[in-house]
């Protein structure tokens, strides 16, 4: 299992204009991958505050450090910038990222009959951090970024959400850390009649015998609910082989007898669904 942090930059995030859809989507992807997301952070679009979250996740020397956003060519675009100063290299021109948006222009002019001409604006998303490896934007024009940081692959990504998944998972899983034998794998209780705060108690006993595994309780109250029904989802997760994932049908298993001798609401029965 590899270890990554995420930083978001924007303020379009941080004052609700928009909803940051990535750090969800990205967080879904990684576990998938077999890595552990450790930290998502938001911040605007101020240079200093850039670089100093920048240096801090660095210090906490996670394997990936992925940022979404500030890659195009407004004056508010300060992510290349802020990642060369946390590092302390230069801010360099990479031609091969220069020749990439070249191609993603003319390809605008050929198939959508949209003309855009190489200006310096547009010249300014190939100023990457010395050292830095453009990563192709099938779906848009600025390129992104992997860089290392001693032991850190650094990943930036454009914040529109069709291009940091194009480059994500045409890209980037390519330089993620790999273990064929570990994955991903995941079970749910869907539990009825039952309120969380009396499943607590049994499912902390289960928990104390399976530190590996990540117990998580989702409520949906009778208020909510569209049936008028008390219903909790018990959410187990695990990364490991497909031998050590049978243990969460085992904890499912357990879960289920320990429920079923309790008393639900007004008397009734629990209902238990595991998926």
């Amino acid at each position: 299992m590899f270890t990554a942090e995420l930083i978001c930059f924007g303020n379009e995030l941080l004052i609700g204009k928009t909803v940051n859809t990535n750090a969800n989507w990205l967080g879904k992807r990684l576990i998938t991958l077999a890595g552990k997301l450790l930290r998502i952070t938001t911040i605007g679009d101020k240079l200093e505050d850039m670089v100093q979250v920048i240096r801090e996740a660095l210090e906490r020397k996670p394997d990936v450090l992925i940022t979404t956003g500030g890659l195009g060519t407004t004056f508010d675009d300060l992510t290349h910038t802020a990642i060369a100063k946390a590092m302390n290299v230069e801010l360099v021109l990479n031609e091969d990222a220069l020749k990439l948006i070249s191609e993603r222009l003319n390809f605008l002019k050929k198939n959508r009959n949209i003309d855009l001409t190489l200006t310096e604006e547009r010249k300014r998303m190939a100023l990457f951090p010395e050292g830095g490896i453009p990563l192709p934007n099938r779906a848009g024009s600025a390129p992104g970024v992997f860089v290392e940081c001693q032991k850190t692959k650094i990943f930036s990504l454009p914040g529109v959400p069709v291009e940091m998944k194009s480059i994500f998972d045409s890209e980037i899983v390519k330089y993620l850390p790999k273990d064929s034998s570990r994955s991903y794998h995941e079970k749910s209780l869907i539990v009825n009649n039952v309120p969380e705060s009396e499943l607590a108690k049994q499912i902390s006993v289960v928990r104390e015998k399976y530190p590996r595994v990540y117990f998580k309780t989702h409520p949906q109250s009778s208020s909510t609910s569209k049936k008028g029904i008390i219903e909790v989802e018990i959410h187990l997760t695990m990364v490991g082989s497909k031998d050590e994932a049978k243990l969460l049908k085992e904890i499912a298993r357990e879960l289920q007898e320990l429920i079923m001798q309790m008393k639900g609401v007004q008397n009734k029965e629990p209902k238990i669904t595991i998926k």
